[in-house]
């Protein structure tokens, strides 16, 4: 079943592991191409609308998974199995990521496999809250629009202000979406400033400014 690539970069993410959760699973595109490769051996499909849990059960039905792959109508991760070692959740704002990883019990979760379409420094206070480190990230892009993946196993490290706002990998990588990111992120704060009549706005727009400069000092000593 093909797959945006989006949800490939997920994807891969989930192999070696026993059994795999993906919350927000839509049409259960995931899970199902994560047990057709042989990645997990199991999932659970969680949605907590009507109409793409019945989209997904149609799906997991129509590639005769349905012994390999739960459908499940629910909210978050207070739905998953003792046995889940794998929770993708992806397509979601970074606000709401965060509210389900810190909401419930982690039971044997091992990894996390977080795509917030936005606010991923919330994501990675969260990540760093409820014992999670971050083993890998990737900001990328899918139909013109860049996207975060932020993956994370168990085991607790702690990180700099700087880390948890742009992501330890991304500082340490320099991957080529980030760098054009912060370079638009840039430019449109410039372009703007000179506009603002607000002295308080003003005075958030200088203060990110510095920190954006300040991202730049960090790579470039690296």
């Amino acid at each position: 079943m093909k797959i945006s690539k989006r949800l490939s970069i997920c994807l891969k993410y989930t192999e070696g592991f026993n059994k795999l959760a993906d919350i927000g699973t839509d049409h259960a595109l995931l899970p199902i191409n994560a047990i057709t490769l042989g990645y997990v051996s199991s999932a659970q499909a969680i949605d907590n609308k009507q109409g793409p849990f019945v989209i997904a059960y149609s799906n997991v039905l129509k590639y005769e998974l349905h012994d390999k792959i739960e459908v499940v109508l629910g909210d978050g991760i207070n739905k998953i199995d003792s046995d889940v070692d794998c929770v993708v959740i992806s397509g979601m704002g970074g606000s709401l990521v965060s509210d389900i990883i810190l909401k419930d019990d982690k039971q044997n979760i091992k990894r996390f496999i977080l795509q917030p379409n936005n606010d991923s420094n919330i994501v990675r206070k969260a990540i760093v809250e409820i014992g999670f480190h971050i083993v890998d990230e990737l900001v990328f892009s899918d139909n013109h629009k860049t996207y975060d993946l932020i993956v994370a196993d168990l085991g607790s490290v702690q990180y700099t202000d700087l880390e948890i706002e742009f992501g330890p990998i991304n500082l340490k990588e320099k991957p080529y979406f980030f760098i054009q990111r912060i370079e638009k992120e840039t430019a449109k704060l410039r372009n703007v400033l000179p506009n603002i009549t607000t002295e308080s706005r003003k005075k958030e727009i200088l203060a990110r400014l510095e920190l954006l400069e300040e991202v730049n000092r960090w790579m470039e000593s690296k």
